[in-house]
């Protein structure tokens, strides 16, 4: 078989084409972030708010939420879908949201992007409670681990 100086110059092109394009990578595609593990509509209501500093004291501290209940933490839905809630040093309640983050944490705090500093990461999560606990180191140590138990049963 004879091969022509044209024929073998197009063969190594394809060849050296197809070389080239096992080293040419795509993209990586962009991380997958499900939505968030809970709902505003969860976070609405009448709650005994207490907080903690040692993991020892979470039990006392959910009995104490729940005597807060004759002056309730009242969370209630913001204009947006959002949640009406304090943030740290704030006397006036902002509308928060939900927000997944990449590793599967669900943070509450203001719009943008999910684990910033004004943001609280929920955990513990039924109908009647809710934990949460600042993202930022400081407001953590000032507020401690924020439990919510829900004042009456949700229907």
């Amino acid at each position: 078989m004879r091969i022509t100086v044209r024929g073998g110059a197009v063969a190594l092109g394809v060849a050296a084409a197809a070389f080239l394009a096992g080293c040419v990578s795509e993209p990586a595609p962009a991380p997958v972030i499900a939505a968030p593990a809970v709902s505003s509509d969860q976070l609405l209501g009448k709650w005994g708010l207490v907080s903690y500093h040692r993991d020892s004291d979470r039990e006392r501290t959910i009995k104490e939420a729940k005597a807060q209940c004759n002056k309730p933490y009242v969370i209630t839905k913001g204009p947006n879908g959002g949640v009406m809630m304090n943030l740290a040093d704030q006397p006036e309640k902002s509308e928060l949201v939900l927000k997944a983050g990449k590793d599967g944490v669900t943070y509450l705090g203001p719009p943008g992007d999910a684990g910033t500093a004004d943001d609280r990461e929920i955990s513990n999560i039924d109908a009647n409670s809710f934990t949460t606990i600042w993202v930022d180191p400081d407001n953590a140590a000032r507020y401690g681990t924020m439990v919510y138990e829900r004042c009456g049963k949700k229907a």
